[in-house]
């Protein structure tokens, strides 16, 4: 089971969803199943939630289970899991998409000014091969 960090500084919103059950699945499941992301309330495990991100992609919308949550600091850091094999394939599509902006973002700080597809050229270039393969 491998989960990906969502960038903090790429909104994410997350709402519980009381009306979605998910059968349950092997804890053994191989690459990508999730994505985890900071919030400022704890959810319950096995809570469903809806996932929205529309900085990415406003017709995005998903709804996945709290796989974990832990308290930090002044937040709490909670793993979304994605049981449905379409879902999790386009959160993970979704998910890269984010981490290429967010390391234009990085890039931009940095002095550089990138367009979508250079920051995305360079990413996969130097990131593509480490991220969690989707399992079928």
């Amino acid at each position: 089971m491998e989960f990906v960090d969502h960038p903090q500084d790429i909104p994410l919103q997350v709402e519980k969803v009381n009306d979605r059950m998910f059968p349950e699945t092997s804890f053994n499941r191989d690459g990508f199943v999730g994505i985890t992301c900071q919030t400022s309330h704890a959810y319950e495990m096995g809570q469903s939630v809806q996932v929205t991100l529309k900085e990415i992609d406003p017709n995005f919308c998903v709804t996945g289970r709290i796989a974990w949550c832990d308290k930090e600091k002044d937040s709490f850091k909670i793993a979304i899991e994605f049981p449905e094999k379409n879902d999790c394939f386009c959160v993970r599509m979704v998910e890269q998409l984010s981490q290429i902006e967010h390391y234009r973002r990085q890039a931009k700080n940095q002095g550089r000014r990138l367009n979508y597809n250079e920051a995305a050229a360079e990413w996969i270039n130097k990131f593509a091969a480490s991220f969690p393969a989707f399992m079928t």
